[in-house]
């Protein structure tokens, strides 16, 4: 069965019987459908983790992928870039513990996620603040642990803020979007209580991207 917070789950048959080639045009499919408005956000990423826990990771075509990747990363962690066009960005996210990713949103994107590796700690959040521009009240709307082979998602408008800690030395994840976000767009979300993490509701402040990274 799946295992995503915010999505029911389906029986998967066959797991991990799609190489990186069938994997990419079943998910630029997704990606078109979405362009095309005639896939919702949940139906997408319904089909995208049943793509992500179809896939090979241990075929030739995911290895060689693997290996002409793109890195780059912060502070928080390593991406390996693995796709970014056509309406999708997708790669490998890797988090060392100690290295916790804070509060963040991705806007107007549907992200799934399968973890490859390791062991981590997910938490999602809703915006249910007012218009205030800075100050803003989240409402956790899921909590896991995740180990290799489990999923996650996020939909636009439910559990889009959201952050992760590695429970293990490293953690290593599928990472896809649809639509790719846009970076210059993506908040950070700095709780202003100790002890967020065991909270229901947390007042933040937001932080623009660019600023929250220079800081």
């Amino acid at each position: 069965m799946l295992g995503s917070p915010l999505l029911p789950g389906i029986a998967l048959s066959q797991p991990g019987s799609a190489d990186w080639q069938a994997f990419l045009q079943q998910m630029y499919r997704l990606a078109h459908a979405y362009d095309n408005d005639t896939c919702t956000p949940a139906s997408i990423a319904e089909q995208g983790l049943q793509s992500l826990q179809h896939l090979d990771v241990d075929s030739a075509g995911f290895r060689d992928a693997v290996e002409n990747t793109w890195e780059s990363g912060n502070r928080f962690w390593l991406w390996q870039r693995l796709a970014n066009e056509n309406g999708l960005q997708g790669g490998i996210l890797h988090v060392e513990r100690g290295q916790d990713v804070p509060l963040h949103d991705h806007p107007g994107a549907t992200g799934m996620l399968r973890v490859l590796s390791g062991t981590l700690e997910v938490w999602h959040f809703n915006d249910v603040s007012g218009k205030d521009e800075h100050d803003r009240v989240l409402q956790r709307v899921s909590r896991r642990t995740l180990q290799a082979g489990d999923t996650a998602a996020l939909l636009p408008e439910q559990g889009n803020i959201h952050a992760l800690r590695a429970l293990s030395k490293q953690c290593s994840m599928l990472d896809f979007f649809i639509p790719p976000y846009k970076r210059s767009q993506r908040n950070w979300y700095l709780p202003a209580e100790s002890g967020w993490r065991d909270r229901q509701n947390i007042h933040c402040q937001r932080i623009a991207d660019n600023d929250f990274l220079l800081s």
